[in-house]
């Protein structure tokens, strides 16, 4: 039984992008309007989260977005194949952030100043943004999936996410929340074209914050040079112990 909201709309209601982006896809759904409330979003989706358990999917919340809706129309022509991804055997996530970051860091001048210092105080990520425009603020016509698998790393399969510019590919992405959930129990909410949010049970502890900090600048670079005020490690790894929800951007 699906949540039932006032702001819930029909197929026939939904805007073009959101109607092609629910038949690229084919998983039963929801859809919320840009009158809806986050916290009507967000009761949905923590239904859903509770009949996910007992019948078997995952849900995953997909705003209206069209460079996403292109990038599945460009996957459908090279001839992406859900199936064939999900019977990879895949490569450990914590030796692939382990390369990246690696990778990474031999450009850099001076670790030292990059890891940092940092005595503010640390950004607490409460809610989830990749459904919510602020310029105006208001919500994005949003769709909340049931994702027919109880593996929440390959939700970045079945809407499928990465492969472009610095992104890591569908598979090597599994393969890190993979690791991330099993780990920390990180499980993806949101997926926008170039957006990915993930939930915890709690926030990683002071003691291992700079380690994700670590993984988290390898998995995207964005995250602490586009993301922070100090462009530093040591600000990104303050966020995190105070955080249950990590937020990932891609440029």
């Amino acid at each position: 039984m699906f949540y039932e909201g006032n702001n819930e709309i029909t197929l026939e209601q939904a805007n073009p992008i959101t109607k092609n982006i629910i038949a690229k896809l084919g998983y039963p759904y929801q859809i919320f309007s840009t009158q809806a409330s986050y916290q009507e979003v967000m009761e949905a989706y923590e239904q859903a989260v509770q009949q996910g358990q007992q019948k078997g999917f995952t849900p995953i919340l997909v705003p209206s977005d069209e460079v996403l809706e292109e990038y599945l129309g460009i996957l459908e022509d090279d001839g992406y194949q859900l199936k064939d991804i999900l019977k990879m055997e895949l490569k450990s996530g914590e030796e692939l952030l382990k390369e990246y970051f690696e990778t990474y860091a031999e450009d850099m001048i001076d670790m030292d100043a990059f890891v940092g210092v940092f005595d503010g105080e640390p950004t607490v990520i409460d809610s989830f943004s990749a459904f919510r425009s602020f310029s105006p603020e208001k919500m994005i016509e949003t769709i909340l999936f049931q994702v027919p698998t109880t593996k929440p790393w390959e939700l970045v399969a079945y809407v499928p996410f990465g492969g472009w510019n610095d992104c890591p590919a569908v598979p090597e992405m599994m393969a890190i929340c993979k690791y991330w959930f099993e780990k920390y129990g990180a499980v993806p909410v949101t997926i926008t074209h170039d957006v990915m949010e993930m939930r915890l049970p709690a926030p990683v502890s002071q003691q291992d914050s700079l380690q994700v900090a670590k993984e988290h600048f390898a998995f995207t670079p964005d995250r602490v040079g586009q993301c922070t005020e100090t462009g530093t490690l040591a600000e990104v790894a303050a966020c995190i112990a105070a955080s249950k929800i990590w937020y990932f951007w891609w440029d």
